[in-house]
This record gives structure tokens, C-alpha cells and sequence, in this order.
């Protein structure tokens, strides 16, 4: 019992690290480092985090900032984002029509051109139903395009040169299918046949040569031999509006009209020993008999607006 009694009295173990034990040539000097946190013990950096506000780093408002305040500060923030939108808009190049844009603008126009389910070739008709077919198929174009007045004028304006540039076209083809070597035929024999004819004016486009498409064509040259000026579309418009209207919606008597203007052409033109074939319409070109309809391009024809008072000037050629 004395023996235990001079034992030295137990003590608490050090805090320190038992750097010694690691590393003999450490300090032994306690380096004042605080005990881990658990749950009973809290560092005062820990208490303080847990207190702090928990907003995001994107955050403009603190929780603790008056709704007036919060208000003020998102507003600003909004004005601020506008701003930089504004900025971005104002640093985008104009918008143009591309070229691929264009090229597939030129065939929808030759498509509705020499289509024969057109019911007038002058006027907003032709041009109503190749924008509505744009905003069907769209292309690159962008989405909300209508919205902006002075990028749909530009591409308008496309779509109407276009449609001038395959009306000039057509014109000359029926000129030149009068003369041989660039000088008047001698005789009605030396034209070129309505074959001919049909398939010049279909080249570089997505149409195909058929017995309609002819007879739509004689119905050109028969009108151009009567007037070849400016007001030839106009003279094309109205021989067609009537043979429409003699045929009173009936289909048959309309085919059969147009059977009668292309066998005049067959034996007036051209030496008639050539059988026109029935191709397969290509899918522009089908895709364009059938969006248009009658009823749509008379309703079309029938409702100017402000914007097509200048196709009559532009269709002339």
C-alpha cells in the first residue's frame, strides 16, 4: 500500500500530436492545433458558417434584404440582362437568303409556273403559294421570320425575282420556238414542236414533260402569236380565267379544252410525228399540284394587299 501510494499521480494524455513518434527529428513544441469538430464540440469557424445566409454565388438579393430592396435589385438585373441582349442583337450580321435558299426558291418557282394546276400567272397567286410553301418547308430560314418585317421583305423580294426571272424565261423560250438559227422560220413547219418547246423550258428545273404540262404551254404560244408585249400575262390570265369559266368546275370539259388547245398547237407547229410520253411528276413538283388548288389561288387572286400593287410592274416581263 505505501509502495502505491508514491506512484505519481495519473494525468491526462497530451493533446499534442505524437509527432515525436512519427518523426524524431520534429518539434516536440505543442503546436496549439484545435481538436477535430464532432457533435458535441463546434469550432467557432463552423458555428459561424452555419449562421451565415445561404444564398447562391448567383444570387443578386440576399434573404435578409427587404422585398423592396430584392424587388429593386431584380429589376436592375433584368435591365441589365436586356442590355446585354440588345448588345448581341445589335453585333449580328443582317440576315441575307442563302444561296441554297435561293436555288431551292428558283425551283418551287418553276414548279408553281409550270404547273398545271396554276389558275393565274400574274398577281400575288404565284407568289403567295411559293411563301407558303417556304413556311412549310422552311429550309435554314429562321423560325420567326414572318415576325420581322424588314428580313421578310428581303426574302419577298427574293421570292418575286425568282418568279420574274422563270417568267422572263418562259417568254423568250416561246420567242426563240418561232425562229431557226435566231432568224424568223420560213414556215409554221420549221417551229419547234410542242415537245421541243416543253422540254426547253423544263430544263434546270424539277419538272417533268407530260401531256398537261404541253397543253399548258401551247396555250402560251397561242396567246403570245396574239400578244407578245407587256401585257402578255395578262392576256395568258384571261384566256385561262375563261376557259375555267366555260368549263364551270367540271374537270372533264376542262381536260377537254386543253386536249383542243394542244392539238391545234400539234398540227400548226412544228411536224407532228412525236408522241408526248407520261412521266412520273417529280416529288417538287407534285408537292406543288398539290398545295395549290383553285379555290385557294382565286381567293388568293381576289384579296390584294398593300405589298402586291408592285407584282404587276414586276410580272410583265
Amino acid at each position: 500500500m505505501l509502495d502505491a501510494m508514491d506512484d505519481p499521480t495519473p494525468v491526462s494524455p497530451s493533446r499534442k500530436h505524437p509527432h515525436a513518434a512519427i518523426d524524431p527529428a520534429s518539434n516536440n513544441e505543442d503546436n496549439g492545433d484545435p481538436l477535430p469538430a464532432n457533435i458535441f464540440f463546434k469550432q467557432p469557424q463552423c458555428r459561424s458558417d452555419a449562421a451565415a445566409p445561404r444564398g447562391k454565388q448567383y444570387q443578386c438579393c440576399q434573404p435578409k434584404d427587404p422585398p423592396a430592396v430584392q424587388g429593386a435589385k431584380m429589376i436592375l438585373g433584368l435591365h441589365a440582362l436586356f442590355n446585354r441582349l440588345e448588345a448581341f442583337k445589335v453585333g449580328k450580321a443582317p440576315f441575307t437568303v442563302s444561296d441554297n435558299t435561293e436555288t431551292n426558291i428558283a425551283h418551287y418557282a418553276a414548279a408553281i409556273l409550270l404547273s398545271t394546276k396554276l389558275s393565274a400567272y400574274k398577281g400575288s397567286v404565284a407568289k403567295n403559294i411559293l411563301l407558303d410553301l417556304l413556311k412549310i418547308n422552311r429550309f435554314d430560314l429562321l423560325s420567326n421570320i414572318e415576325c420581322n418585317p424588314a428580313d421578310y421583305a428581303k426574302l419577298v423580294a427574293v421570292v418575286r425575282e425568282a418568279l420574274t426571272q422563270m417568267r422572263s424565261k418562259i417568254k423568250k423560250g416561246l420567242a426563240a420556238s418561232f425562229k431557226v438559227n435566231k432568224e424568223p422560220a420560213p414556215s409554221a413547219r420549221e417551229h419547234q414542236n410542242i415537245f421541243e418547246l416543253t422540254t426547253h423550258l423544263v430544263h434546270g428545273t424539277k419538272c417533268a414533260v407530260t401531256p398537261e404540262l404541253c397543253a399548258c404551254v401551247a396555250l402560251m404560244r397561242q396567246v403570245y402569236i396574239e400578244d407578245s408585249g407587256p401585257r402578255f400575262w395578262d392576256s395568258l390570265d384571261a384566256d385561262l380565267r375563261k376557259i375555267r369559266n366555260c368549263a364551270g368546275g367540271n374537270p372533264r370539259k376542262l381536260n377537254k379544252a386543253f386536249e383542243n388547245v394542244l392539238s391545234t398547237d400539234r398540227a400548226t407547229h412544228g411536224v407532228n410525228n412525236y408522241s408526248i410520253p407520261s412521266n412520273i411528276v417529280d416529288e417538287v413538283q407534285r408537292e406543288v399540284d398539290d398545295t395549290i388548288s383553285a379555290a385557294a389561288a382565286d381567293k388568293a387572286a381576289t384579296i390584294p394587299t398593300t405589298a402586291d400593287m408592285g407584282d404587276a410592274d414586276e410580272d410583265s416581263h
